[in-house]
């Protein structure tokens, strides 16, 4: 139903309102903490109030469908756009209505399952350079944060830009500038969540730093931008340029360019650094994971890495997915009712901040036995379980799912497969979650890598 008539509305029991405002500024600074405590007292669906404003928070699966089909039919629309526009301006992830279905008609193509594959080999020729300069320094104590932030960006820099890392004289200051903006977005889009806009005044130290570090970076890739117009190739920029709606001939607007080559840069670089930081984290503190994976991987061919391999990788994926489990990309989806509408016997009324918690819910023991327990073979592929879709959702979903899944995907598995084909890291480092728009680790990932000659 659109609109819930006042007979309708008055039949329906409603939610009892709890105050969340300690949580919800602890949130600020420990999202997880704050999430997930409001979760642990009053459930998986919680509406909470914070002043005058209404925040629904759901971990449980069922309503998060819910939401997401509400989100197709237009009930349900993306939260915090003032907020995020200052950095994300109209890209995927923040534009809304016809801008966003025009963007997502041209861009999607370029991400398919197959598409893609276009960028295996520049990402298993980088991932090999990073073997190579892992095995330099065997027997070692080795960094592994800063070997895969470097794999990482000169990866995104040679897909979006056509251009190797050391080309560029700046890549260094590109990746404290991606962490910057990581470390600050999250306390400006709760901060945004909990009092609004003006309260940003009492904090201009750390809004000056999120906006420099923004300004330096939008600065950087509109100067890319302007070459590619200039002269365009087969780098994703130059895709961009070159996409137009076949049945409309839509084509991006300069602006949009410029917004949605941030977006790429940005995104497609700190969730899948974080990501793979926490699977070697986790792996290289459970040598029968590592050990399982590495003999899977023995059992490809001798021959260069494709894409075509991933569909031999099934424990060395459901080991990736158990990483997106335990430390998704992010703590909670934010999303705003725009009309009145049911869900589940409730009614949620128009302006109602939502709260998806995606992290939450990957530690909801409803749906996840032990939970804290870190455990590929749930999702083996001999493992059946009576599982909700969205009890496990590192993507998104519904309309606004990851445009870059496939991508994300086949870029982390070859990875993972060409370093452990060859490599074994083992640490003993303990890491916790760090504050950020992310989950990334609060330290380095410090470690020793081995060559599998010496193994063997």
């Amino acid at each position: 139903m659109d609109n819930l008539t006042l007979q309708n509305r008055a039949k329906m029991p409603s939610l009892v309102e709890h105050s969340v405002i300690l949580p919800m500024l602890q949130s600020i600074t420990k999202p997880l903490v704050g999430l997930t405590s409001i979760h642990n007292a009053y459930g998986e669906l919680v509406l909470g109030h914070v002043f005058n404003k209404k925040i629904l928070f759901i971990s449980a699966p069922e309503y998060i469908e819910q939401i997401f089909s509400y989100e197709a039919r237009g009930l349900v629309g993306r939260g915090l756009y003032e907020a995020k526009k200052s950095f994300f301006g109209n890209g995927l992830v923040n534009s809304q209505s016809e801008v966003w279905s025009k963007q997502r008609r041209l861009i999607q193509p370029l991400f398919t399952r197959d598409a893609v594959k276009a960028w295996e080999q520049i990402i298993v020729s980088e991932a090999a350079d990073t073997t190579a300069q892992l095995k330099a320094v065997t027997d070692a104590q080795t960094n592994l944060t800063v070997q895969i932030k470097s794999l990482i960006q000169r990866i995104f820099i040679r897909i979006l830009l056509g251009k190797t890392a050391e080309s560029i004289p700046n890549s260094a200051e590109l990746l404290k500038v991606i962490d910057i903006i990581s470390q600050e977005l999250l306390p400006q889009l709760a901060t945004e969540i909990i009092f609004g806009s003006r309260v940003k005044r009492f904090i201009p130290l750390k809004n000056k730093r999120f906006q420099t570090a923004v300004n330096y970076l939008k600065a950087f890739i509109n100067q890319e931008v302007e070459q590619k117009l200039e002269q365009q190739g087969d780098d994703l920029i130059s895709l961009f340029i070159k996409a137009r709606d076949r049945n409309t001939g839509y084509a991006m607007s300069h602006e949009l360019l410029q917004d949605e080559a941030v977006n790429m840069f940005f995104a497609g670089q700190d969730t899948t650094i974080n990501t793979l930081l926490w699977f070697f984290y986790l792996t290289g503190k459970h040598a029968h994971v590592r050990n399982k994976i590495a003999a899977e991987i023995r059992l490809l061919p001798n021959e260069l890495l494709t894409a075509a391999h991933l569909s031999q990788l099934s424990y060395t994926k459901a080991t990736l997915n158990e990483t997106l489990r335990l430390y998704p990309p992010t703590s909670a989806l934010s999303t705003q009712a725009i009309e009145d509408f049911q869900l589940g016997a409730y009614t949620i009324t128009k302006g109602t901040s939502i709260m998806l918690s995606m992290y939450a819910t990957h530690y909801n023991t409803r749906l996840w036995e032990r939970p804290n327990e870190f455990n590929p073979d749930r999702f083996a592929d001999t493992a059946h379980p009576e599982r909700h879709k969205y009890s496990f959702f590192p993507f998104g979903g519904g309309l606004h799912n990851c445009v870059g899944r496939h991508f994300a995907e086949m870029e982390m598995l070859l990875i993972i497969a060409t370093l452990c084909r060859e490599i074994t890291f083992e640490t003993e480092v303990n890491v916790k979650e760090a504050i950020g728009v992310t989950l990334k680790p609060d330290r380095p990932l410090i470690g020793r890598v081995s060559f599998h000659s010496q193994l063997e």
